[in-house]
Order: C-alpha cells, then sequence, then structure tokens
C-alpha cells in the first residue's frame, strides 16, 4: 500500500477524513479563498457509494445488472461515464482489466464485502466469455447491454471518485496544492509551491516503508493481493481476476504501485501489472498512459522500478 508521509505544512492546510467505500478518505487541500468545499465532497463520495457498490440491492448500478439481455436502458451521466471509460480501459489493456467480473467473483467467493478470511460458499463453474462488445453506448445517456454479464465498479469507482473530488476542488476553491486520497488511490496537485512525498509500504509488514515517490502532479494507486485474499475450500483466492478468462491472476507480483496523469489510470494499470506475464509492463501501461512509473514487489521481496516518466523518484 501507500501512505502520504510526514508533512510539516499541514497547518496551512484544511482537511477532511472520513470512513466510506469499505476504506478511509483523506483530503487535505490548500484554501486560501476560505471556501466552504467539505459538505459537496461528503455528499458526492456517499453517492457514489450508495448508487454502485455491488453489495447494495436496489440501488443504480444493481438495476442495472438486472436489465435483461439486449434491453437499452437510460442511466445517469455518473454511471454512463463510468461505464464507457471502464470499456475504454478494456479496449486499451487487451481485455485484461475488465468490468464485467461481478459473476466470476462471486463465484470464486467474493460475495461481500471485506473483511473475510474464507468463502461462505464452495466453488462453482465459473460461467465466463470474453465478448467484443457487450454494452452500447448511445445519446441521452442511454446503453444498450449485448450481455448477460454483470457489472463491478470495484476497479475503478474509487479512483473515478478521487479524480472527480480533486476536479471539483481545484476548479472551485482555487487551491494551490491538494491531495485526494481514497486508501491509497491518490489525486496529486500543486502550483510548484508543495512536492508531496508518497511512502510505498512493505505488503509483509506494513510498518516498513521500502520506497517512496516525490509527486507535484499526478495520479498514484497501489494494488495488492496480500490483504484482499481469502480461502475457498482448500483454494487460496484473491480479487484481481484477468478479464480475458475470469479466472484469478497467476503471478509472483504481490504488489504494484503505478503513478501517471490520472489516478484512475492509475488504478487500472496498477491492476493490470498482475497481467503482464506475456507481455512487457510497459507495454500494457503505455497503451493506458503514456507517461508512466511503477514499483513493483515480488513474492520474494524483490523490488523492480520502471517507467519513462520521472514523478520524482523511488528509492
Amino acid at each position: 500500500m501507500i501512505s502520504l508521509l510526514e508533512d510539516h505544512n499541514n497547518a496551512e492546510m484544511e482537511s477532511l477524513q472520513l470512513n466510506i467505500m469499505n476504506t478511509t478518505f483523506r483530503i487535505n487541500i490548500e484554501n486560501h479563498n476560505g471556501i466552504e468545499w467539505k459538505g459537496e465532497v461528503i455528499s458526492f463520495l456517499e453517492y457514489i457509494n450508495q448508487e454502485f457498490s455491488r453489495f447494495r440491492k436496489n440501488n443504480e448500478l444493481w438495476r442495472f445488472n438486472e436489465a435483461k439481455r439486449n434491453q437499452t436502458i437510460r442511466v445517469s451521466p455518473i454511471l454512463y461515464d463510468m461505464l464507457k471509460k471502464a470499456e475504454e480501459y478494456r479496449q486499451k489493456t487487451g481485455g485484461r482489466f475488465s468490468p464485467y467480473m461481478l459473476i466470476p467473483l462471486e463465484s470464486h467467493g467474493y460475495s461481500r464485502s471485506f473483511p473475510f478470511v474464507s468463502a461462505k460458499h464452495e466453488e462453482s463453474a465459473i460461467h465466463y466469455q470474453y465478448e467484443n462488445n457487450p454494452l452500447v453506448f448511445k445519446g441521452d445517456f442511454q446503453i444498450t447491454k449485448n450481455t448477460d454479464q454483470k457489472v463491478d465498479l470495484g476497479g475503478i469507482a474509487k479512483g473515478y471518485a478521487v479524480e472527480a473530488a480533486a476536479k471539483w476542488l481545484k476548479q472551485h476553491t482555487g487551491s494551490k496544492y491538494g491531495i485526494v486520497d481514497g486508501g491509497g488511490d491518490m489525486a496529486i496537485w500543486s502550483d510548484g509551491q508543495k512536492t508531496w512525498k508518497i511512502g510505498i509500504k512493505n505488503p509483509f509488514d506494513e510498518s516498513r516503508t521500502i520506497g517512496s515517490f516525490s509527486i507535484q502532479n499526478a495520479g498514484i494507486a497501489t494494488s495488492n493481493i496480500v490483504y484482499r485474499s481469502w480461502m475457498q475450500g482448500n483454494r487460496k483466492k484473491h480479487h484481481l481476476l484477468d478479464g480475458r478468462n475470469g479466472m484469478p491472476v497467476e503471478t509472483d507480483i504481490v504488489q504494484a504501485t503505478v503513478v501517471m496523469e490520472h489516478c484512475i489510470d492509475a488504478e487500472v494499470g496498477a491492476k493490470v501489472c498482475f497481467m503482464s506475464k506475456d507481455d512487457s509492463i510497459d507495454s500494457i501501461l503505455s497503451n493506458i498512459s503514456k507517461k508512466f512509473s511503477y514499483a513493483l514487489v515480488k513474492s520474494d521481496g524483490n523490488i523492480i522500478t520502471g517507467g519513462n516518466k520521472t514523478y520524482g523518484r523511488v528509492y
């Protein structure tokens, strides 16, 4: 995971912390204009949590998933935007990232919110087929479903919320610098006055920091298969499924931290790093963003760093 390291200028900033979306959001911004912003941000995060969690019934995502194949549904602008972005990421990553993983996730035992250590049900057959055009996006926020698969937005909802909140804060408060941290998925900005130091935690010992990035303007995210894993019968499972086959990824990488221009890009990029077995990580990430850096921790403790953009340095 990642975290903001000690900041000696916190007195100059306004802060907000709340537990939502099964994580802790921490927001720090410079607010020289004195604009009220906390209520708006809280309302937005509560809306995302309420309407797009797959663990809730009778919300907008649930209603979309309940719609029949070949049905055309009018959705909210935010759900339309999220689904469209998710489909674009699926195309950019060659299917590695996919939002159509709800049925496979539940089949593998991920049918309730973390934390849990064992699945309630034994493994069932995985009914998943890669499809070329599962959703057709039309005007007036209408989408036609060409699939029986169901959508899980857990792979991008948090990054989307972080990115949107940061954009709103920059526009409406005129903040010179700030950070929106959604449980380690971060959007960071600065006019050059401030540099944020982001520490990378050891996945085997959270009390230790194994490196850091120094960032002024970027998004950063970490994905990890140590924490979000469980036993299903005699098999250990984790939440990272390969969108090409619906199966948990087999990899010797246990943690991936990616820095890109936007947080939502970094969130997707961190996940697909685990699926680079047959292709280079740089090649896969460059399809998402032309500027990126990464730090990978392998199961033997070795750290691999790379990328084509220096967002500060990792050491």
